[in-house]
């Protein structure tokens, strides 16, 4: 920060500004210093020679002569082929020779009393310049020490230096004047950025594609020079960008396995105990209502899971199940139940269900699963078929029993729940999980948080490839770069010949991809933007192929409406969770089916995912806010010693998220003219060129399109300046 400052005072305050000819210099000090030796060789007598010594052993005296001028002419070689170090050169000339100068003259400081009486002997041997350090040094060791006199030049040096920074004394700028070129050079310039190879990426070869449509359309010279000019400019930019990441040093983050302790997060109650009395007082009530309706049934069994009972009953022969369904709220009277779900059968047994709250329900903790052996086999599992470890903790199901899945199976996620259902706590212990299990260097995130709250305190952790999102527009520069990332990837494994991930990093050790996922926490405030259809269709692009490559998805939503999850989302994320919703609509929407409506909240849910494909009841483990906090604060005391929020955020994302979002549309071919547009726009700029015509019609007529597709494509035309405004009866100015 104190750096910082410096710079913005120290541009604040006006300086004069020498403008300098790199040429004019350089050649100047070679040619003096040529000179010298020139006439020091054959003709001393000259009086070119003797101005030259005259005023030369000012600075080195007689002595220091040949150093003086040899320096000159590499310094002139060092302005011609290094220009950059020409502003430091003439800053630290004086200083320079000043250095200089005191080093040769401690040989003949014994002489020193001779010398001060003498100008023209000094002159000879020394040098004027040094002469107040020699002074100084010499009242103060007289004609000894010299090795303490050189240490001390060498600080008095440092000391000037340090002074003319520390205290910002403002120095002239110097600036390189630039010529241009002749004609011939700009056209070779052009000739080698036509042949820039391009990058693997598919944004770089459709920008290419359509750079050389409109170069080689029938355009006047001047409008070809300035596209060609873009181009060369674009091309120059895109490369230094390239070397500046690659220049970026990669941070390996320690292998430490897990990354927290448990002991961060509180330990949880343990088993659920229920009194006998009590089951069988709910069985008896239960068996005697169904009798009263000519149901009879057995109650065989009970699951005691944290927060549910759910009581096993088996139909007497011949009765149906919808009977007992249809007596739902007459059971939920007669069992003085807030809440009572029904799961007729049981999936794979001969039972139905009768859910109700447990009177006394115990808190799950993220310690006991993470803890449990259930989780730590799943993890072994994972690691032992070399796919990485993406465990989520999902909680003790109704049984009791500890339940975890893995990401890479599902592989994306949607989540949807009302105000206080637990959604976000359940969010929360699945990144947690996921750090638990992964350093920096194998699992990275991607969070979009719209109520700004939610995900926060993950931020500045190495684990985040950039920073946490907000504003809807910069979330959908974020999907559309993931977009980006996955074909990137891709590519990638067509080169190295392999089909997933997990192949390419049983390959290649040491250059390993690192998983990512991308969190939203609130996918409703995103697909109320005005970008809707580009942000479905990136989501949907990346929940259809991003599996491979380690792109995962986590959406979350409080409202699951069909505006909000379209079908196909559905289709494409069919892993999905439900907490308590508002109403069965919203259950069915999510789910397909009745039930999360009757969940009781507080972390209650519905698992279902394509192997189950019935909804699993599951108590989510509660994390709190300070352990969260307690668990971050440890995980950048382990991984952020010296490292800052600009080293660890990838510069590819920040420049994303400073992108014009034509920019990313026009990459990704999603959005803006759209990716089926682009090529009829191409094809369009062509026709106008050549025709210096531009109407609806006609390009109806020449492309083949309906005059709805045509009159967008012209508005696409007028955006991008190809074209004028439309003047009433007028023809639209062609502007190319």
């Amino acid at each position: 920060m104190v750096t910082k400052k410096r710079r913005r005072t120290r541009r604040s305050k006006k300086s004069k500004i020498i403008i300098l000819n790199k040429y004019n210099i350089g050649w100047g000090l070679i040619l003096l210093g040529f000179l010298y030796f020139f006439s020091f060789a054959l003709a001393q007598s000259s009086p070119v020679f003797k101005i030259l010594t005259e005023y030369a052993s000012i600075a080195f005296g007689g002595i220091g002569l040949n150093i003086f001028f040899g320096l000159a002419i590499v310094c002139g070689f060092v302005v011609l082929f290094k220009e950059y170090l020409m502003k430091t050169i003439i800053k630290q000339s004086i200083l320079f020779m000043l250095f200089i100068s005191a080093i040769l003259n401690f040989e003949v400081i014994n002489n020193w009393t001779t010398l001060s009486t003498n100008t023209n002997k000094f002159k000879e041997l020394g040098g004027y310049i040094s002469r107040p350090i020699l002074w100084i040094l010499n009242n103060m060791f007289g004609g000894q020490a010299n090795a303490i006199k050189i240490l001390i030049v060498i600080l008095f040096i440092l000391l000037i230096i340090w002074i003319l920074y520390s205290r910002n004394i403002s120095l002239p700028k110097f600036e390189i004047e630039k010529y241009a070129r002749p004609q011939s050079s700009s056209k070779k310039t052009e000739s080698k950025s036509k042949t820039v190879k391009p990058t693997n990426t598919s944004s770089s070869n459709r920008k290419e594609n359509s750079q050389q449509q409109i170069i080689s359309s029938n355009q006047p010279s001047s409008s070809k020079n300035n596209i060609l000019k873009s181009i060369i400019k674009d091309k120059i930019e895109q490369k230094e960008k390239e070397l500046e990441i690659k220049k970026r040093p990669k941070i390996h983050f320690s292998g430490d396995k897990p990354t927290f302790s448990e002991n961060l997060i509180k330990k949880g109650q343990g088993k659920v105990a229920l009194p006998e009395k009590f089951l069988i007082e709910k069985s008896d009530g239960l068996q005697k209502k169904l009798t009263e309706f000519n149901v009879p049934v057995t109650v065989e069994g009970f699951d005691i899971g944290p927060s549910i009972i759910q009581l096993k009953v088996k139909p007497d022969t011949g009765i149906k199940i919808a009977n007992i369904e249809n007596l739902a709220n007459d059971i939920k009277l007669s069992m003085r139940a807030k809440s009572l779900r029904i799961v007729a059968p049981i999936p794979g047994t001969e039972y139905v269900g009768i859910q109700i709250p447990n009177p006394n329900p115990v808190m799950v903790k993220l310690s006991e699963i993470l803890e449990s052996t259930e989780f730590q086999n799943k993890v072994k599992k994972d690691y032992q078929e070399k796919k990485g470890s993406t465990v989520l903790s999902l909680g003790k199901g109704i049984d009791g029993d500890i339940i975890v899945k893995s990401l890479d199976e599902m592989p994306h996620l949607l989540i949807a729940g009302a105000t206080g259902s637990g959604k976000s706590v359940g969010v929360n212990d699945f990144i947690l999980s996921l750090m638990y299990q992964n350093t920096p260097s194998e699992l990275k995130f991607l969070m979009i948080d719209p109520k700004q709250v939610e995900l926060e305190m993950y931020s500045g952790l190495p684990y985040m490839l950039g920073p946490i999102v907000s504003d809807s527009e910069k979330a959908l520069k974020l999907l559309k770069r993931c977009v980006l990332e996955m074909e990137r990837r891709y590519t990638i494994l067509k080169e190295k010949r392999v089909k997933t991930i997990v192949e390419y990093n049983e390959r290649l050790i040491s250059d390993k991809m690192y998983r990512i996922v991308v969190v939203i926490d609130e996918l409703a405030d995103m697909m109320m933007h005005k970008n809707k259809k580009e942000v479905e269709t990136c989501i949907n692009r990346i929940a259809a192929k991003a599996r491979a490559v380690g792109i995962h998805l986590v959406l979350a939503t409080q409202r699951p409406s069909v505006n909000v999850i379209t079908g196909l989302i559905k289709a494409n994320i069919p892993t999905r969770i439900a907490f308590g919703v508002v109403s069965q609509i919203d259950s069915r929407t999510i789910l397909g089916g009745k039930g999360a409506e009757d969940l009781l909240g507080k972390g209650d849910m519905l698992y279902m995912d394509p192997k189950t494909k019935h909804p699993i009841r599951i108590q989510a483990p509660f994390v709190s806010t300070s352990e969260i906090d307690r668990i971050v604060s440890t995980l950048k005391n382990k991984y952020m010693q010296g490292l800052s929020e600009d080293d660890i955020y990838h510069p590819e994302i920040i420049q994303a998220l400073e992108d014009k979002l034509e920019t990313l549309s026009s990459a990704t071919g999603i959005g803006g003219s759209g990716g089926g547009d682009e090529e009829l726009v191409q094809q369009a700029i062509q026709i106008i060129s050549q025709s210096r015509k531009a109407s609806a019609t006609m390009l109806q007529r020449k492309l083949n399109v309906g005059f709805a597709r045509a009159a967008r494509i012209m508005d696409i035309l007028e955006e991008r300046g190809v074209i004028g405004p439309q003047d009433g009866a007028k023809p639209r100015e062609i502007l190319i």
